[in-house]
């Protein structure tokens, strides 16, 4: 095990070296950042090179860390402490970095100045702020109004009261972050306890993941808050003490609004067995009532009001590079500008890209609707099962994917029980969304968008079709049983 953090850990410090030498940061000069990072960039070789290199090495360290970590707890009875533990050593480095392998942080900050200044992020760009606060933030964003819900800026608003550093905000986001984290390890050892699943395999799992903590916590992404917000959500859902689910679900949804479908495992989760489609319309309905209510609350006593509504239509209409729904697409507009001057005049007027993510956005109610509705829940674990699937349509269905968005139902996913085959893929994922972080889609570098777009579906696919061909091989039952949650 020592070995292990300490491999984790040098990972962890390469990451943070790599995002000195990288990451964009904004103007100004706190603390001599920029003249540490200033020198590190005049280093032969180009600086962004260098960075990714560096960023690759540590990202691989960590996933061959973490790999060992879920191997070497997997069955202890302290394993999930072990976990915990390791996870927080590894994420150390990563407090102190600038955001990796993405800008978003810095938008974070640019919104919470706004918000704490009376400036409405739903009304008002970042491009009206000073240059120390609005350099950072990327171009595409810095005349964007935000989509997020109003959580997330009330923090930011009131740390910009004490500070207009912008490195000191990002820090305070770190901090929620870092609630995440902690809502998270709270919550998936209860699931995986009360589901039959072992508690310390899908702590290392879900906790400890580069998943987890490189775009979590060194990323610096809301969606690793809302990832513990939907953990506990569910961990709290009793039959007479539902309302608490509901409640955690609107403020998820403050936070990202897709984290608001947790609602649906919250009803799953009240219901009992083989309850009437009757009762499931009307425990929806009071479900849907306390998290709108919730959320509604939130957004009025914060003071910003409805307008990350509005926002959400950014966030829709931007370029969506590894959406499956824009995929797909994409694909009919190529073929359709290959047909001639017919296939060029339809494929103007249908606008295909924007046409398939309305058509997945229409495929996401409808599978949410047959989850709450329609499909079978014998018992708890059915119905937890049920609240996964519907976070994992959520993430592959939305308008817009991101590596990160992955964190909305895989930590979930880790603490349901899985066959072989399935819970293979689910670590292979895991796995590949490590080294993964330096193909972002941001950098613009299209061949390694699409090798990276390829390796998320080939990588767990291929692991989970080798899984069952060596299971029949071997002559073993691929289904059943909770020690099956084992890779």
């Amino acid at each position: 095990m020592r070995w292990t953090s300490a491999q984790g850990l040098l990972g962890s410090a390469l990451l943070l070296l790599s995002g000195l030498f990288s990451a964009k940061v904004p103007h100004g000069n706190p603390f001599g950042i920029r003249t540490l990072m200033g020198h590190l960039r005049v280093l032969p070789g180009g600086p962004l090179v260098l960075g990714m290199l560096i960023g690759l090495l540590g990202l691989l360290l960590l996933t061959w860390a973490w790999w060992g970590l879920v191997r070497a707890v997997s069955g202890r009875a302290d394993g999930a402490r072990l976990a915990r533990r390791t996870a927080v050593v590894w994420a150390l480095p990563l407090l102190v970095a600038p955001p990796l392998f993405s800008g978003d942080g810095w938008s974070y900050v640019a919104t919470g100045y706004l918000a704490g200044h009376g400036l409405s992020p739903y009304e008002v760009a970042p491009a009206v702020l000073p240059d120390a606060l609005s350099s950072g933030v990327a171009r595409v964003w810095l005349n964007t109004t935000s989509p997020y819900g109003p959580v997330p800026l009330v923090w930011g608003g009131l740390f910009s009261r004490l500070t207009a550093s912008p490195w000191l905000l990002l820090f305070a986001y770190r901090l929620l972050a870092v609630a995440g984290l902690a809502l998270l390890a709270a919550a998936i050892p209860t699931l995986a306890r009360r589901f039959g699943v072992d508690p310390a395999r899908a702590t290392a799992l879900a906790v400890a993941s580069p998943l987890a903590l490189v775009h979590g916590i060194g990323g610096l992404h809301n969606d690793l808050l809302v990832a513990g917000l939907v953990a506990t959500a569910l961990s709290v859902t009793v039959r007479d003490r539902w309302w608490w689910g509901a409640v955690i679900a609107g403020v998820a949804a403050g936070v990202k609004v897709p984290g608001g479908a947790v609602a649906v495992g919250v009803v799953l989760l009240s219901l009992v067995p083989g309850a009437s489609l009757a009762t499931r319309l009307r425990r929806a309905a009071e479900v849907a009532l306390v998290s709108v209510g919730s959320l509604l609350i939130l957004s009025v006593v914060s003071g910003l009001g409805l307008g990350w509504i509005h926002g959400l239509r950014a966030t829709a209409d931007a370029p969506a590079r590894m959406a499956p729904t824009a995929l797909v697409g994409r694909g009919v507009s190529e073929l359709l500008r290959r047909a001639g001057s017919f296939g060029a005049a339809l494929n103007h007027r249908l606008d295909p890209v924007a046409l398939s993510k309305d058509l997945g956005l229409i495929l996401l109610v409808a599978l949410l609707g047959w989850v709450l509705l329609r499909r079978r829940v014998p018992d708890e674990r059915a119905a937890l099962t049920g609240a996964a699937l519907a976070m994992l349509g959520v993430t592959l269905l939305s308008p817009a994917l991101h590596y990160w968005y992955f964190l909305w139902c895989l930590p979930l996913l880790a603490a349901v029980p899985l066959a072989r085959g399935p819970a293979r893929a689910l670590f292979a994922l895991l796995a590949v969304l490590g080294p993964l972080a330096v193909a972002d889609p941001a950098l613009h570098i299209t061949w390694l968008t699409r090798t990276a777009v390829a390796a998320l579906v080939l990588v767990p696919l291929t692991a989970w079709l080798a899984d069952e061909e060596w299971g029949r091989r071997a002559g073993r039952p691929l289904r059943g049983g909770r020690n099956l949650h084992r890779a």
